[in-house]
């Protein structure tokens, strides 16, 4: 009887510690952005917004993800001066979390920007 109590307890925290098909392709992309890979971290990034996107119903936590699957996507475009691109994710990251990071990578993004064309 006990023995069936903890596995019971073992499988019901298995099941609520898996991560999500986006939290996963999130941490591959930050692994290999880290690796120097950036053509492998955009496409796991890009996995991540798939995942996200195609889910029906989204909760808070789904758009806090998506935010930041588009925060990381700007700064590996930024990494490899892919600056267009970069702002379009800084501003997508934004549109959907306004928080006061997304509002200064804009920012800073704008400032490559204008220096680029000079």
């Amino acid at each position: 009887m006990i023995m069936r109590s903890v596995l019971y307890l073992f499988l019901i925290l298995f099941i609520t510690s898996c991560k999500s098909n986006a939290e996963l392709s999130m941490e591959r992309g930050i692994q290999y952005y880290e690796w120097g890979k950036y053509d492998e971290a955009i496409l796991e990034f890009n996995h991540a917004k798939y995942y996200q996107l195609s889910k029906k119903k989204k909760s808070y936590n789904d758009i806090q993800l998506l935010a930041q699957t588009h925060y990381n996507l700007s700064i590996t475009y930024a990494k490899m001066q892919l600056m267009e691109n970069a702002m379009q994710e800084a501003q997508h990251a934004y549109n959907l979390i306004p928080s006061t990071d997304h509002r200064e990578l804009i920012s800073l993004l704008e400032q490559q920007l204008v220096s680029n064309n000079h």
